[in-house]
């Protein structure tokens, strides 16, 4: 990692310039391939644009209101033929284009000076254009306005459209190159602000559900719902199956922590239905899926049920993944609590400190991961009389949460409380 970050550093410069050198190849590339294409625009300052055409007249098309009349005839008659071809529904669109025509031959004065208020905005808007599009395909988009043909312009707007889209797709795609960078320096902070900037840019399912995630693991509860419903959306209009049950189990999540349980649990139950058809019901998704459940059925008090959904996960992580893997350690702790709470205090007490070493051996001890196992340790031992060791492990806890954390997170405040209930120490 650090010489990914000398590489960044040694290259800011280059890499700085990098949607710039982007852009304009995209742009050549445009003016080559689109069928439409001309020779090399010239280029013109933008106070020049009005001087282009100067027969056009500022407020749209000079046209009399006969030569209107004329030329919504003629449209009018090209959509009759099409009204002929069309189905039913295709019919119903243009059976309201035709009645809307026949409107304006009937009165023209004001669509015509509805006409020229419109072209004159559209002028407006190419001129701001005129350095990426040059003189040349200008005067021919307002020829066509003369002739009420918004073809032209239609065309400019949507290859100018087209350019903005990809440099605004490469700058989501840089910030969630941050964005990962940052997760793998354990910065969830960092993390959450690029992963959130990103799905900005560009709502793909892959952005969406890492500001989700991130935006949970910095404590914006708010956000992670947010992009989470955002998530299911795209999901579903995309009939994206693997997705959806994903973007399901995220929302699940989202309305879980913010203790909207019945939601949460309909949601959880159709993710892990989606998984258990598609995958089955030994997949390690599915065990991720049982283990979520597992957690707002516990968060209403069913800790029986709660504790079978955690072992039927704990098992599946084992047989899929093994015992050496931080989600394991996950299922141990998850186990732990819903033993803990059903008064098995020494059960539970094992169940965490095989997590914990489990996560030291994975992830390490610097990790937010290692002082949630170090937190749930160290309020058991506080609970059952060992006051002082507990206090070292919620000390350390967090020490580790404020090094990675922002200081508002909610892991730091309940940390504190923790701390506040133990026992005074001699």
């Amino acid at each position: 990692m650090d010489s990914i970050i000398v590489w960044l550093t040694e290259n800011a410069t280059v890499l700085g310039s990098l949607s710039a050198v982007v852009g304009l190849v995209l742009f050549v590339w445009a003016i080559i391939a689109k069928p439409f294409s001309r020779d090399k625009p010239t280029v013109l300052a933008p106070e020049t644009i009005e001087q282009i055409k100067p027969n056009a007249t500022k407020d749209g098309p000079s046209l009399t209101t006969a030569e209107f009349i004329r030329l919504r005839r003629e449209l009018k008659g090209d959509l009759e033929e099409e009204f002929k071809a069309a189905n039913a529904e295709g019919q119903a669109r243009l059976r309201e284009r035709i009645a809307e025509l026949q409107s304006q031959i009937a009165n023209p004065e004001p669509a015509l000076a509805e006409a020229q208020k419109q072209i004159s905005d559209l002028k407006d808007r190419l001129s701001r254009m005129g350095n990426e599009v040059g003189g040349e395909r200008l005067n021919e988009a307002y020829d066509a306005f003369q002739r009420l043909d918004y073809s032209v312009a239609d065309e400019i707007f949507a290859e100018v459209e087209e350019r903005q889209r990809l440099e605004v797709e490469q700058a989501s795609r840089a910030a969630f190159g941050r964005g990962e960078i940052a997760e793998a320096e354990v910065r969830w902070a960092d993390a959450a602000t690029h992963y959130a900037r990103a799905a900005r840019l560009a709502d793909t399912l892959d952005t969406l559900y890492k500001a989700a995630l991130f935006a949970k693991l910095a404590g914006d509860y708010k956000s992670s719902l947010r992009f989470a419903e955002d998530m299911v959306a795209k999901a579903r209009a995309e009939d994206d199956r693997p997705n959806l049950s994903r973007a399901l189990d995220r929302l699940a999540t989202a309305y879980q922590e913010t203790g909207q349980y019945e939601p949460s649990e309909a949601l959880f139950r159709e993710a892990l239905q989606i998984e258990a058809t598609d995958q089955g019901k030994t997949s390690r998704t599915y065990a991720t899926y049982l283990n979520n459940l597992a957690l707002v059925v516990k968060a209403q008090g069913r800790y029986v049920e709660a504790e079978g959904l955690y072992r039927e996960a704990l098992e599946i992580t084992r047989a899929t993944i093994g015992e050496g893997h931080p989600d394991y350690a996950t299922r141990l702790n998850n186990l732990a609590g819903v033993v803990e709470a059903q008064g098995r205090f020494a059960e539970a007490e094992g169940l965490y400190r095989e997590a914990l070493e489990v996560t030291r051996a994975t992830v390490g001890e610097k990790h937010p991961s290692y002082a949630i196992r170090l937190v749930n340790l160290g309020s058991l031992l506080g609970q059952t009389g060992r006051a002082t060791e507990g206090r070292e492990m919620l000390e350390q806890a967090l020490g580790i949460f404020r090094a990675t954390l922002p200081e508002d997170h909610p892991n730091i405040a309940a940390t504190l409380g923790h701390i506040a209930d133990l026992p005074d120490t001699p």
